[in-house]
C-alpha cells in the first residue's frame, strides 16, 4: 500500500457511501443511486467527481441546501418533453429518474427532450450519457449551475464549469464524451492543492484575477478555449436554466446575490431505431471507430484514443485492484465516519 494512498474495493466503498447518507436520513435506495454515480466516476478515473465529493454532499444536507427526503416531481409532463423539478434532492436521484423517462419516451416517439431543475450536484454526467447509450439511444446532456468559472475576459466567477456529455451506442462499448467547459474541473484544482506542486499555466486565476500556477492560490477556473468554453457555458444556462424556469446566474450575479447551491440539466435522447436499423448504425459506428484509431499518428503518440477509452481501461484495473484514495481524502472520510458514527470501509494492501 502506497504511503500516499489507500486502495479500497469499489463495493466496500459504495456501502460506506450508502451508510453515510442513511445516517443523514436518506432512504437506502436513494443513497445507492448516489453511491453508484460516485463510484462510476472513481472506477473510470474521474476521481474529482467520486467519493471525494461525499463530505461536501453531507455538508449540503447539514446546511439545508440538499433535502435527503425530497422527491422529484414533473412540472411539465408530455410524451416528447418534460421538466423534472428536483425539489433540492441529490442530483443523481433526479438525473436517474430523468434519463429513465427520456430513454423510455424516446423508444416510443423517437426522441425526447427533458429538463431537470433545482437539484444539487449531479456528479459525472458521463454516467448518465453512458446509461442512455447502453439502451440504444444517442444522448446529449448539458448541465448548468452556480458561477464557478470566469467568463472569458472577466476576473470573477461568472459562469458554471458546465459539463457536456454525449453517449453513442455502437456494436461494442458506447462512445462517451464527458467534458467540462473549463480547462480543468474545479475538483481537479482541489486535488492539486492536496497534492502540492504546481498547476499548468492557463488553468485558473487567483481571487484577485491574476494568473497563477500555485494550486493553493488558484481559485477560479478558466474556460476551455477562452470564449468557446465560456460561450458554451452561457448557452447551457439558457438551455437548462432559463428554459426550465430556474435561472441560476442572474440571481447569483445580480442584485439578489443568491448563494444557494443548485444545478439544472438539459437532456436529449434519440432512439437510433427511429431513424435507421440499429445494426446498420452500429456497423457504421464501429467502422468510424476503426478508421479513426487507424489514422497515422504524430510523433510521441503511441495510440489514438477515442472518448471513453481511458475510462474503460481504468475501470477494468480498478475493479480488480481497488479504487485508490489519496490520504487527504481518506482522512476526510475518517472524520466524516466518526461524525456519523459509521465505520470506514476496509482497505486493500497493494503488495
Amino acid at each position: 500500500m502506497s504511503k500516499n494512498r489507500i486502495l479500497v474495493a469499489h463495493a466496500d466503498l459504495a456501502q460506506f457511501i450508502v451508510a453515510a447518507f442513511v445516517a443523514k436520513g436518506m432512504a437506502a435506495d436513494d443513497a445507492a443511486i448516489i453511491a453508484e454515480a460516485l463510484i462510476w466516476a472513481n472506477l473510470r478515473g474521474g476521481d474529482s467527481h467520486g467519493v471525494v465529493r461525499l463530505p461536501r454532499y453531507i455538508d449540503l444536507i447539514d446546511t439545508g441546501e440538499m433535502n435527503p427526503a425530497a422527491r422529484p416531481v414533473f412540472a411539465l409532463d408530455t410524451q416528447a418533453r418534460f421538466v423534472l423539478d428536483g425539489n433540492r434532492c441529490a442530483g443523481p436521484i433526479a438525473m436517474m429518474q430523468a434519463i429513465g423517462a427520456a430513454s423510455e419516451r424516446a423508444k416510443i416517439g423517437g426522441l425526447c427532450v427533458g429538463l431537470v431543475r433545482n437539484t444539487t450536484h449531479t456528479g459525472a454526467i458521463g454516467h448518465y450519457a453512458q446509461w442512455i447509450a447502453e439502451r440504444g439511444c444517442i444522448a446529449l446532456i448539458a448541465v448548468a449551475g452556480i458561477p464557478l468559472m470566469a467568463y472569458h475576459g472577466a476576473r470573477v466567477r461568472s459562469v458554471s464549469t458546465s459539463p457536456l456529455a454525449i453517449g453513442v451506442p455502437t456494436g461494442r462499448d458506447p462512445l462517451v464524451l464527458d467534458m467540462a467547459t473549463s480547462v480543468a474541473a474545479l475538483g481537479r484544482l482541489v486535488q492539486a492543492r492536496a497534492a502540492g506542486g504546481t498547476i499548468p499555466e492557463g488553468w485558473a486565476i487567483a481571487e484577485d484575477g491574476k494568473p497563477t500556477t500555485d494550486p493553493k492560490a488558484a481559485a477560479i477556473p478558466l474556460p476551455l478555449g477562452g470564449p468557446k468554453g465560456s460561450g458554451l457555458s452561457l448557452m447551457f444556462e439558457v438551455m437548462a436554466g432559463l428554459l426550465s424556469g430556474a435561472p441560476v446566474l442572474v440571481p447569483a450575479l445580480g442584485a439578489e446575490h443568491r448563494t444557494r447551491h443548485t444545478q439544472n440539466a438539459f437532456i436529449l435522447a434519440l432512439d437510433v431505431a427511429a431513424f435507421r436499423p440499429p445494426a446498420e448504425f452500429a456497423a457504421d459506428a464501429d467502422a468510424l471507430i476503426d478508421v479513426t484509431k487507424g489514422l497515422p499518428r504524430r510523433d510521441g503518440f503511441e495510440e489514438i484514443l477515442l472518448p471513453g477509452d481511458r475510462g474503460r481501461r481504468t475501470e477494468a484495473v480498478r475493479r480488480a485492484t481497488g479504487i485508490p484514495i489519496p490520504m487527504s481524502t481518506w482522512e476526510a472520510l475518517g472524520r466524516l465516519a466518526e461524525k456519523l458514527g459509521i465505520g470506514l470501509p476496509p482497505s486493500i494492501r497493494n503488495e
